[in-house]
């Protein structure tokens, strides 16, 4: 078989096929349907559903068409199991992972022969007991496990509250995040619901996710989340920062050239501004450079260069300081000579070139 079997499609958007996403929900209707013992069972791949997430799923295998046609007049509960290898075409029982999640289709539109859009709701997970039938799609037997919810404390209540505010706080940093998605997280009072609410949007791969949908333990499963949201928050934090300090960067030189501009209109309204202070500003730092030297005379150098772009030409103090550069730029900071401690030839020269000297 060529074609996919199922893709799911971004939250928010107009239901199309190919798209690829997850849209997580929170707690499904009242009243949640009898899942049977024997489940027609649905390959997904590259995503992992969770209880309480809704998810449009895109069906074009021909077998995945067929369990549909074969199971919804019965009951509208299947079961779903993620591909280990997404690649795979037409995976065998092997090729799936044992644990998966009962849906409850809410919606079926046949918008080709071939192409089925369907909108599901997770349940609750199953762990498969017996294959029954592979052809002409794949049935199990499966048992619902319990999760298993630790004693009511002061510390799991904390642990808890963190993983809700850990969240909140990631989506507040998230660009676009819509503002139902943090009321949602903040309604939700189910440690269990609150994890696997954010499973599916947790930036891990899909056998990460797996493994939270296999662990029956709430109290592990929801520390699992908060190590993965607690990451992604870090990342989101020093983003925020490194493009707040980029913003400020940039403000703080549009700050300084506008000042600047504004300095040389007064200036000019003044009379004050002559032309080529630029010009030998730029041609003193040049000689300043090609005389290197050493970088505590430098730094002081370069802030008497800058003083100049705020002083004009025909002030005095403009050139003392264009004086002062000159000096400095023209002393013979990285030249030496060799020395001559020869004295018989340094008393020669002496008295050639003096009279009366003892």
């Amino acid at each position: 078989m060529n074609t996919k079997e199922l893709s799911v499609l971004p939250a928010g958007v107009e239901a199309k096929a190919g798209a690829q996403s997850t849209i997580a929900a929170g707690a499904g209707p009242s009243g949640i349907p009898r899942i049977p013992e024997e489940l027609s069972i649905l390959p997904v791949r590259g995503i992992v559903v969770f209880p309480g997430t809704i998810i449009p799923l895109n069906i074009q295998r021909p077998a995945s068409l067929t369990l549909l046609d074969d199971t919804l007049p019965r009951t509208k509960v299947i079961g779903l199991l993620t591909q280990r290898d997404e690649m795979k075409e037409d995976p065998a029982p092997r090729d799936l992972y044992t644990v998966g999640t009962a849906v409850l289709v809410l919606k079926l539109l046949r918008q080709a022969e071939d192409n089925v859009l369907v909108i599901a709701q997770g349940l609750r997970r199953f762990s498969l007991r017996k294959i029954v039938a592979i052809s002409p799609f794949l049935r199990a037997e499966v048992d619902l496990p319990e999760s298993i919810l630790p004693p009511a404390s002061k510390e799991w209540e904390a642990t808890f509250r963190n993983l809700r505010d850990s969240a909140v706080r990631l989506f507040e940093l998230t660009p676009d995040a819509p503002e139902q998605v943090r009321l949602m997280i903040l309604n939700i009072e189910s440690p269990e619901q609150l994890a696997d609410f954010l499973a599916p949007n947790l930036n891990v791969d899909v056998a990460q996710k797996q493994a939270l949908l296999e662990e029956l333990d709430i109290e592990k499963r929801v520390r699992a989340v908060q190590k993965h949201i607690s990451a992604q928050l870090e990342i989101a934090e020093i983003q925020q920062k490194l493009q707040k300090d980029v913003a400020s960067q940039f403000s703080d030189a549009q700050r300084r050239a506008y000042l600047r501009s504004q300095i040389k209109a007064i200036q000019r309204e003044l009379g004050e501004a002559e032309g080529g202070g630029e010009e030998q500003a730029q041609q003193l730092r040049t000689r300043l450079e090609e005389a290197k030297p050493p970088d505590e005379v430098m730094k002081q150098a370069e802030r008497e260069l800058k003083r100049l772009d705020f002083i004009p030409p025909a002030s005095p103090e403009f050139s003392v300081i264009v004086s002062y550069i000159e000096i400095i730029s023209d002393l013979p900071w990285n030249k030496l000579s060799e020395d001559n401690l020869d004295l018989d030839q340094a008393q020669k020269i002496l008295d050639r070139d003096h009279y009366d000297l003892e």
